[in-house]
């Protein structure tokens, strides 16, 4: 009998000071998966690239426009000069008393009538033509600008995706540790109760074991 107690007094001991001190019992240890974090980085790196290299190939196509646009806009100026000049040479001669003019002279001033109208004629072509051009250019100039609208949208919309994912992620991480964390509480509580009552067992066997020898 003397042996049963003293086994129970040990048994009951040993457990109930393992289950005091015992802290790390039920640890869990939630990490975030890194291996989710680098591909989030890679497609974050992906995106970014792609964004760089499509805005620098149409900043380059922009910019060459630009330059186009600006020679073109210089000709239209010089055209409408041209033009304004030539408008001015046709009203003059059209307006030109003929009165007391030769034949020939009066053939003279027919041709050179007819030679200006010509040339306004082409000059309001060729201001027609480069006027055309210049709206052509503007025209381009706003589809790349609209590209560059469309790559911002869709880089910041694939952006927005991954870093919502990643927010959920951590929100889920969160309430996983707050769970985990409670669980581990409730059971260091438990494990100091039965500690308790164990070192309380140990207590009542050690007093057996004094009634038991006297």
């Amino acid at each position: 009998m003397k042996r049963i107690l003293i086994v129970i007094l040990l048994t009951a001991f040993i457990t109930g000071l393992f289950l005091l001190f015992d802290k790390c019992s039920n640890d869990q240890t939630l990490k975030p998966d890194k291996t989710q974090l680098i591909q989030s980085e890679k497609q974050v790196s992906t995106i970014d690239n792609h964004y760089q290299k499509t805005i620098a190939s149409l900043q380059k196509r922009s910019d060459s426009l630009e330059g186009e646009l600006k020679q073109t806009q210089y000709k239209l100026k010089v055209a409408k000069l041209k033009l304004e000049q030539s408008k001015f040479d046709v009203v003059t001669l059209a307006k030109k008393d003929t009165a007391g003019e030769s034949e020939v002279q009066k053939l003279s001033d027919c041709d050179s009538l007819k030679a200006q109208v010509l040339a306004f004629a082409n000059l309001v072509d060729s201001t027609q033509t480069e006027y055309e051009k210049d709206v052509s250019k503007l025209n381009n100039l706003l589809a790349i600008k609209d590209s560059q609208i469309v790559v911002c949208n869709n880089s910041y919309s694939q952006l927005k995706s991954i870093t919502d994912e990643n927010l959920q992620r951590e929100q889920k991480l969160t309430e996983d540790l707050n769970t985990a964390y409670k669980q581990q509480r409730k059971n260091r509580i438990q494990n100091k109760f039965l500690a308790a009552g164990f070192l309380i067992l140990s207590g009542l066997t050690t007093t057996l074991l004094i009634n038991a020898r006297k």
